[in-house]
């Protein structure tokens, strides 16, 4: 009788090598890329972040050398420059500066006001006024604070852009200053540098996972192959042992439970058993008994499985059987069934008697320490034999308490008996029986 909380065995191994695949090597590859893009990303960064700030050191160096050779010696600064001779010795030296030392793509020279004091690219810019004087590089520049961001010209080139204030000697803002520097070169030395760094760790990575793989693959053989074996063994243990005891011990395993704990239960009980078995085995054949025996026993089982009994076990002749406690309906008309089909068998020549019984019963453990039993006891399981051994060839004896759940078709298919009385029992027990042709 199945357990309806009872846990599902699983016929199939357990999917090491897929998981690994899914989880393993396609999750891992696909974490390993996000953190390859990360790093490249955050070390590209970093390294911008160091580049700009060399950019504002040079930006500040080349306002000091221009304010030491021009500005302080005439004493002015880019907010009081007048002079015409000063603006031109202004220009020369920052056209000496870029090309000689500091290398700079372009550079625009401001006062406060955002009139443009220098313009490396277009001298026709010189004295006009900044057309972003409200910029928020411009305007930073104006509080002190450097700004900078990226840029890229319609040939593909990178550059980085910097204002960065020019300061007077007590601190203050006299101008501020607009740089560009070609970074294409530098952007493309920044992502070989990383790929290099990262080559090493990526190999270390994919032999890591090659490692990893064929250990998996191994592990997932030897489990395919137990798993298989451990079917096997249980699907024969399921041969000579009960689907309850089977079930019993996988969740005395799985679950930590106590193994074959007893516990009470509402069941119908069912036995069927050979007349003239005795007299029919003097005068066979032993090979020949077993084989029609076995015949018998499969005609029996196939339709007690039909209606979710579970055959508790085969004692000579005899099949003892259980089925869930609602289910008289089906024990009944298993036993119906089963005296049809023998009637109808060729390959079949038993007569057989059939007991069913309901009530509660011990459902547990029997036996020593070393070997035990997984079954049924009870009053139930005694008075049920009892109606079997009372039972003549094709007959179906109940109970009194079984004929009142069958539906009325399957009750008229029955009829009252003479009590009986069992031997050791005061009470009599009222009965009814039926066969395969039985009928009102």
């Amino acid at each position: 009788m199945r357990n309806p909380n009872s846990t599902v065995i699983s016929n199939k191994p357990f999917p090491l090598k897929r998981y690994y695949i899914l989880y393993a090597g396609i999750g891992g590859i696909v974490f390993y890329g996000m953190l390859f893009s990360f790093f490249i990303h955050a070390e590209r960064n970093a390294l911008h972040q160091q580049h700009i700030s060399h950019l504002v050191e040079k930006g500040s160096a080349f306002y000091r050398d221009v304010y030491q050779d021009v500005l302080g010696k005439n004493h002015t600064n880019f907010e009081t420059i007048q002079s015409e001779d000063v603006k031109l010795k202004l220009r020369n030296k920052m056209e000496e500066l870029i090309h000689t030392d500091f290398n700079f793509a372009k550079v625009k020279v401001f006062n406060r006001e955002g009139v443009i004091l220098y313009d490396h690219e277009d001298v026709a810019n010189e004295g006009d006024l900044y057309d972003d004087i409200q910029g928020e590089g411009f305007q930073l520049a104006l509080q002190g604070e450097s700004f900078s961001k990226q840029e890229e010209d319609s040939e593909g080139r990178r550059f980085i852009e910097v204002y960065i204030p020019a300061f007077e000697k007590e601190g203050s803002v006299a101008g501020v200053m607009e740089i560009y520097e070609d970074v294409t070169r530098f952007e493309s030395m920044v992502f070989e540098a990383l790929k290099e760094a990262l080559v090493i760790p990526t190999l270390i990575f994919l032999l890591f996972n090659v490692m990893l793989f064929v250990i998996v693959l191994k592990a997932d053989k030897v489990i395919t192959m137990n798993t298989c074996l451990l079917i096997k063994v249980r699907e024969h243990m399921e041969k000579y042992l009960s689907r309850s005891t089977t079930e019993a011990i996988y969740s005395s395993v799985t679950e930590e439970k106590e193994l074959f704990k007893g516990e009470m239960k509402d069941i119908v009980i069912f036995f069927s058993d050979v007349r003239g078995f005795t007299s029919y085995s003097e005068h066979e054949r032993p090979e020949v008994v077993v084989e029609n025996l076995n015949k018998l026993f499969e005609l029996q089982a196939d339709i007690i499985h039909q209606y979710d009994g579970v055959i508790d076990k085969f004692v000579g002749d005899e099949i003892m059987a259980m089925f869930p406690k609602n289910a008289s309906q089906g024990a009944v008309q298993a036993g119906l069934e089963i005296q049809q089909a023998i009637k109808d068998s060729q390959e079949v020549n038993f007569d057989v008697g059939v007991g069913v019984h309901y009530g509660e019963a011990l459902l547990g453990s029997i036996g020593t320490h070393d070997r035990r039993d997984y079954t049924v006891i009870g009053n139930i399981v005694n008075t049920g034999a009892r109606f079997c051994g009372a039972a003549k060839g094709g007959e179906v004896i109940i109970s009194d308490v079984v004929y009142q759940q069958l539906d009325e078709v399957t009750q008229q298919r029955f009829m009252l008996s003479e009590p009986l009385k069992l031997k050791g029992k005061n009470e009599v027990i009222v009965t009814y029986v039926g066969n395969e042709t039985a009928d009102s």
